[in-house]
């Protein structure tokens, strides 16, 4: 299980315009990654439920967001799944100014969080000098045929570029199918750092998908012993023929990237290690 709330490798000081910050959350079996410029806040995916009284967003997220006094301005929920979906109650509860984003249409439950606006490739804006761009799911997409229906297939995918060309990209549960499709239409996917999709399931990542991301570090979040089996040991092995390290969260817990530094990742059971905590093999 994840810390009841992580303790942060994060400086106080925000980035310099034209930069940006990630912080991937330790939340077990589920997605949330903190994005920071220099004066906004996003946060991508809101973490799992954990049982019908606890989840990501009461245990981890809104303890990390008061602990680093962030005022978050868009919560991008990727797509419906509960692993990304289940925190978002309790944080848009502590951060009721947060404008709702992502591929969440047609779950009953989650319309009571309020209007969302989709997310749609093509959408794009900027903070403080730093870009960020939709690049899936395309608008022919929603609601048409089979894969118009699957949650994963729609899941919003997120490239942040600084001033410099530092790039994230968060993929969210995308498949090789749409992989694929990004990669035919030329997507600029090329990233430093990426959100490995689907935890490193073994239908994603492909590798023509990770050939054309080209990225130094993959973070997979993921849960310790994950009883899906992520990350997958042929992810894994794609991801170091091609010399890509590999961050899993269980090992590193609280996991930091900044686009100043970005060879670097911070590792919070690393560099942090606690009394009660135990090596993970």
């Amino acid at each position: 299980l994840p810390l009841l709330l992580p303790v942060l490798l994060w400086q106080d000081a925000r980035p310099v315009p034209g930069r940006f910050e990630l912080l991937a959350a330790d939340v077990g079996q589920g997605n949330a990654v903190l994005v920071r410029t220099a004066t906004h806040t996003l946060l991508y995916d809101a973490g799992p439920r954990y049982s019908r009284v606890s989840d990501a967003g009461a245990r981890v997220l809104v303890p990390l967001l008061r602990a680093l006094g962030e005022r978050v301005d868009v919560l991008m929920l990727s797509h419906r799944d509960s692993d990304h979906t289940g925190g978002a109650f309790a944080v848009l509860a502590q951060q009721p100014q947060a404008r709702l984003t992502g591929s969440i249409a047609g779950d009953p439950t989650l319309q009571a969080l309020g209007p969302a606006a989709p997310c749609l490739a093509g959408q794009r804006w900027q903070w403080d000098g730093v870009d960020f761009e939709l690049l899936h799911p395309l608008p022919d997409t929603m609601g048409k045929g089979p894969q118009g229906q699957r949650s994963n297939a729609l899941s919003c995918v997120l490239r942040v570029v600084d001033a410099h060309g530092a790039a994230a990209l968060l993929a969210g549960d995308i498949e090789a199918a749409q992989e694929q499709a990004l990669v035919a239409r030329g997507a600029a996917l090329q990233a430093d750092v990426l959100l490995v999709p689907h935890h490193g399931s073994k239908t994603s990542s492909s590798a023509p998908f990770l050939d054309a991301v080209q990225p130094r570090t993959a973070l997979v979040q993921a849960a310790y012993r994950s009883r899906f089996g992520h990350p997958a040991p042929e992810v894994l092995q794609r991801l170091r023929e091609r010399g890509i390290a590999v961050v899993e969260s269980p090992r590193c817990g609280a996991a930091t990237w900044a686009s100043a530094q970005p060879d670097r990742v911070g590792c919070e059971r690393q560099d942090r290690m606690r009394y009660w905590q135990h090596p993970v093999p």
